[in-house]
């Protein structure tokens, strides 16, 4: 694969969603964009962090694997013919190729099972990939962090801390894949309560990247620790800044991660209605399955938040009951 074929589960941990089984059966594997992607769906993503489309990278991938396979076809040929001591070779280059493209598939899978939440069903899909001596180093350490978001899913937060870091160091630093980690990171240390260090972390790149994408994953694992430190300064995003964050999140079917940072962020500013427009469309997105797990302050600020204002989950006074 090229380095423009590489995929990302929606969003990794904390992002982890039920879908219904009609749900997932109705919509295919790969999202054309990033807003329409659901759970169980995945995007292709370029090295600039913003979304491919994936009628292109398709092409571009039959057309490497009949090239490939063309020039296997003719060294066997060729060494059948002039040294037939060379077709071995060949028929061993062809397996590789065909198994490294079938353990690529099966990440793939594990990434959709996992976005789901079936932590048990991703790590089986994931966990012989990663362990597979004959696989390229690349595909074994992308198999590696698909194991890591199972621990996660888990509550095995050290574990999959451990993994994700063992998995980059695997990982050129210009692969997409590589960025992802530190936001992984990130939200992982900040859900064990490491903040100090995740901060360290989320200071270290630089500040809001460019890419869709990345600037998706650096929002949630930003706001994620602001949760985890208790404020959100305006000086660090101001009202203005919150708000492109809350139409990001209206616009995307598996917003409600987003929107219910940006809920917390308003209700930290005493801003109660758009505390409340926020909480309640959130509510008709997808998100996290587990996000006692995933995001644990946030899961108990979101308890207490309801436990002091009920009416934010009653219905509106113009609303059919």
């Amino acid at each position: 694969m090229s380095d423009d074929d590489d995929r990302k589960p929606g969003l990794l941990p904390p992002a982890a969603a039920t879908v219904s089984p009609g749900t997932a059966l109705a919509r295919p594997m790969i999202a054309r964009d990033l807003d329409k992607a659901g759970k169980g769906q995945l995007v292709y993503v370029g090295r600039d962090g913003e979304v491919k489309d994936p009628s292109g990278v398709r092409n571009r991938q039959v057309a490497a694997y009949v090239a490939f396979g063309g020039i296997t076809a003719a060294g066997v040929a060729l060494a059948a013919a002039s040294f037939p001591l060379l077709i071995p070779f060949y028929l061993a280059l062809g397996s590789r190729f065909v198994g490294t493209v079938r353990a690529v598939k099966k990440v793939n899978q594990a990434s959709v099972a996992l976005s789901n939440g079936d932590a048990q069903v991703g790590r089986a899909l994931a966990e012989p990939v990663s362990r597979a001596w004959w696989a390229p180093g690349r595909v074994r350490a992308l198999a590696e962090l698909r194991v890591a978001i199972a621990d996660a899913l888990e509550g095995k937060g050290e574990q999959a801390l451990e993994r994700v870091r063992q998995a980059r160091a695997k990982l050129s630093p210009r692969l997409i894949q590589h960025q992802f980690t530190y936001y992984t990171e990130i939200n992982l240390l900040t859900a064990l309560g490491r903040t100090k260090e995740a901060r360290v972390v989320l200071e270290s790149r630089g500040g809001v990247p460019p890419g869709e994408v990345l600037r998706l994953s650096y929002w949630i694992a930003q706001m994620h620790l602001a949760v985890a430190e208790g404020s959100l300064p305006n000086t660090v995003v101001d009202d203005a800044e919150l708000h492109d964050r809350m139409r990001k999140g209206l616009s995307m079917t598996a917003g409600r991660d987003l929107l219910l940072l940006c809920a917390w962020a308003y209700a930290q500013r005493g801003d109660a209605d758009e505390a409340r427009f926020a909480w309640r469309q959130a509510m008709d997105r997808e998100g996290s399955q587990r996000l006692e797990i995933a995001m644990p302050k946030l899961a108990e600020w979101m308890a207490g938040y309801l436990a002091e204002h009920p009416e934010i989950e009653a219905p509106d006074p113009d609303e059919e009951p």
